[in-house]
């Protein structure tokens, strides 16, 4: 099922392309716009594979790609007769580098007013931090993310992937999706825009709230949470396990399924507050001096059996040997050429009861200018004018 057939999008985002990827894997037309002969500087970023970089592979599959310079008269006026044909653009350029060439969201839905104008920045295009880059580190710093990432001995620690980069792009396919259907139904477009710090700020949530009802400012916890005991990372017979009890009925169950029903009787251990009382002075130690016996997959087995939550700290090699991943399509494996297979996360809506179609490859660097271009009635004397003058 891929419900966004029928919409057109502009990608002009550099070093991203998540959310294009978003809306390209649900069935809209995702034109990804290049500079010529270089491309997105995405493509030949290491690590690369026979000639391409996975990641290029991956944030850029599905779409179709045409070379442009924007900077060119001649491709300004070709992106205008494109803007016209668009339902949306997004693109996620500094401040006011679209309106310096005469290309803005004013300039554009004067064209297009249905148009939906979709927009990434560091921290937002208006007020002081306008100029903030877009940097997933410093977002994930300054917005507070990495103050409670880690343990409390240690610094801030980053997440270990774009997670602000990644929630600001499917933050704003979402937008953009509102957006558009608001645009069919009223005609009027809109400027749609989400920023790696307030999506850093979004997906802290518990953290916010916690602070406006306390007015303590949160810190670092390790694995540990402030208010599920326990809820913990623990070692064991051949390495680490993750277990979360958020309720003293799991407690009991988990007393019984590891053979421990005297902890029951133990007043420390009595109620979940009482439980993170005395978890790093007691429960704790007793824990992994439990755990110390069993495997990670015996201690996920047995969770699993009585419906508790724990389960193993996988590597990535790990996890994606899990069976389910496959079994949901979460996990692919696409041939492309001149590379070989790649696998990739699948999409990860899934329509219940629908047959997925197969996930399309990345486009070769203005592999459907014919296409794109020839729609535009630009035959192939002008499209190779038009390339030997650098403007495609």
């Amino acid at each position: 099922m891929l419900p966004l057939k029928g919409i057109r999008v502009l990608d002009l985002t550099i070093l991203s392309g998540y959310c294009g990827m978003e809306l390209a894997d649900y069935g809209a037309e995702v034109i990804k716009i290049e500079p010529p002969f270089s491309g997105d500087p995405l493509r030949a970023l290491k690590p690369v594979r026979n000639g391409a970089n996975p990641h290029h592979i991956f944030r850029d599959r599905g779409k179709k790609s045409i070379t442009l310079d924007l900077r060119q008269p001649e491709g300004k006026d070709i992106f205008r007769k494109l803007v016209a044909t668009a339902d949306a653009i997004i693109e996620n350029f500094p401040r006011g580098k679209m309106d310096s060439l005469g290309l803005g969201y004013e300039a554009l839905s004067a064209i297009n007013p249905a148009l939906v104008y979709g927009r990434i920045s560091g921290c937002g295009s208006e007020g002081a931090g306008a100029t903030f880059p877009q940097a997933e580190l410093l977002a994930q710093a300054r917005s507070g993310v990495m103050h409670v990432t880690g343990f409390p001995q240690n610094p801030p620690t980053r997440i270990g992937f774009n997670i602000t980069e990644r929630y600001t792009a499917g933050f704003l396919s979402a937008g953009i999706c509102i957006a558009i259907y608001h645009a069919r139904t009223t005609g009027t477009g809109q400027m749609v825009e989400t920023s790696l710090c307030g999506s850093g700020v979004a997906i802290s949530e518990d953290k916010v709230i916690s602070y406006s009802a306390t007015g303590i400012d949160p810190m670092r916890t390790g694995n540990a949470h402030p208010q599920i005991n326990p809820y913990d990372i623990l070692s064991c017979k051949d390495g680490y396990v993750a277990l979360s009890l958020g309720s003293d009925d799991q407690w009991l169950k988990f007393c019984d399924a590891f053979k421990k029903p005297e902890w029951k009787e133990e007043d420390k251990f009595s109620s979940n507050m009482k439980r993170g009382e005395n978890y790093f002075s007691d429960l704790r130690i007793r824990l992994e001096d439990l755990f110390s016996a069993y495997t990670m997959q015996e201690i996920a087995d047995i969770c699993d059996s009585v419906l508790i939550p724990g389960t193993m700290c996988g590597t990535t090699e790990q996890a994606l040997r899990e069976p389910q991943l496959r079994e949901r399509n979460m996990l692919v494996c696409m041939q492309v050429d001149g590379v070989g297979a790649v696998q990739m996360p699948g999409r990860p809506v899934k329509f219940v009861g629908e047959t997925e179609e197969d996930l399309l490859p990345a486009p070769g660097l203005g592999q459907h200018n014919t296409e794109i271009y020839g729609a535009l009635f630009l035959d192939d004397a002008a499209l190779t004018s038009l390339q030997a003058k650098g403007v495609i």
